[in-house]
């Protein structure tokens, strides 16, 4: 009789004990509300694309695009008139003095040559430029939205699979990139 109520004691402790280890497991496994993401969506490449500050430098490149490219076809033409020339002359000049010439104008078309590559390089070193200094002013308003929405953590649209609409805060981030920076001034660094 004292052992079967020791063993049932020591059932009895057994349960408490089992009943007291879930009740562990269980309360960890419970939310902590300190300790969960609050996640902001935002169309990063979309408001890129789209706001009126990156429209606008995109604009001014392109009018400096159409410039370099008018520069480019009157010298590009010159250098056919030239080329031209220097043909008709072949047989009138001494070869020794055709091949100098000869050989000027192939620098002149090198010449020409580095020069539209740098014109294209002044193109595409304003445009990362203006999409950097964006970028950086961007990065600020969807810190800003996200400090005012309780958001500890911002996600690129393409980062998520599926989220409520109310995590989305691309129209919000879009309306205050163009309130706050509406446009650009894109530097052209010509002598670089």
């Amino acid at each position: 009789m004292k052992m079967i109520k020791s063993l049932r004691n020591l059932l009895v402790l057994s349960a408490l004990i089992g009943f007291a280890a879930h009740a562990n497991v269980v309360h960890a496994q419970e939310p902590n509300p300190d300790n969960f993401a609050s996640v902001m969506i935002v169309d990063f490449a979309g408001i890129m694309r789209e706001a009126s500050a990156m429209q606008d430098a995109r604009k001014q490149i392109r009018e400096r695009q159409v410039a370099y490219q008018q520069e480019i076809e009157t010298r590009e033409q010159g250098l056919r008139e030239e080329e031209k020339q220097l043909a008709q002359q072949r047989t009138l000049l001494a070869a020794d003095v055709f091949q100098g010439k000869q050989k000027e104008f192939q620098q002149k078309v090198a010449d020409f040559q580095k020069f539209a590559q740098a014109r294209s390089r002044v193109l595409d070193q304003a445009l990362a430029e203006a999409q950097s200094k964006f970028s950086q002013a961007l990065n600020e308003i969807i810190g800003s939205i996200a400090e005012e929405r309780g958001a500890n953590l911002v996600l690129h649209r393409g980062q998520a699979v599926l989220f409520a609409t109310t995590m989305d805060a691309t129209k919000e981030v879009f309306d205050r990139a163009n309130a706050e920076v509406p446009t650009i001034t894109v530097e052209f660094k010509e002598g670089s």
